[in-house]
């Protein structure tokens, strides 16, 4: 877990919040009621995202997802969030499913910034089933790829998953990349 980059991300959220009271005292000033109602519709969409990882029951994961979040913005990619999972049960310990998370990102984001994509988008997706949970990680396959260069990079999380029976693959597909990793469920003594 990189606490800077996380600090970092802390300390863009509290100046964005303080900025956007600025524009909204500003707005009520000159009473542009409407120009209000419209500015804080789309704040009230960007806090969603970050609300979204509150729903995670892993800190680090949570962690993970908040700096992602400040990193797209960094890097002028929309992040979509799709979490309908808390992976409260995982088996693999919070930090390794938090670095995990963090080295697909990184990865997805180096590719993701070169000047030449257009569609910058990476959709997240934190999901489950009755033996495992998955976390998926979709976005546009670039123009001229390295994919030999882009496996090697993906080559740590896939080790720091294996000693709990976790896995992760890379996908091509629909001229998109998919990173896809699955996370064991806990086996609970169910007594009775």
């Amino acid at each position: 877990m990189n606490l800077e980059k996380l600090l970092d991300a802390i300390q863009v959220q509290r100046h964005d919040f303080l900025n956007h009271l600025q524009v909204i005292s500003g707005l009520l000033q000159m009473n542009k009621v409407d120009r209000v109602m419209d500015y804080l519709n789309q704040v009230c969409v960007e806090i969603a995202q970050y609300s979204k990882t509150a729903r995670v029951a892993i800190p680090e994961l949570t962690a993970a997802l908040i700096i992602a979040i400040n990193d797209a913005a960094m890097y002028q990619i929309e992040l979509v969030l799709n979490i309908t999972s808390d992976l409260s049960e995982s088996a693999v310990p919070g930090p390794v499913v938090g670095e995990v998370l963090e080295l697909c990102l990184s990865s997805a984001f180096e590719t993701m910034s070169a000047p030449e994509i257009v569609d910058r988008r990476i959709e997240v997706v934190l999901g489950e089933s009755e033996r495992k949970y998955t976390c998926r990680l979709l976005f546009p396959e670039p123009l001229l790829a390295d994919l030999s260069r882009f496996e090697t990079a993906l080559i740590p999380a896939g080790e720091l998953l294996s000693p709990y029976g976790g896995r992760l693959n890379l996908a091509v597909a629909n001229n998109g990349i998919e990173i896809f990793f699955t996370l064991p469920r806990q086996v609970l003594n169910k007594i009775g």
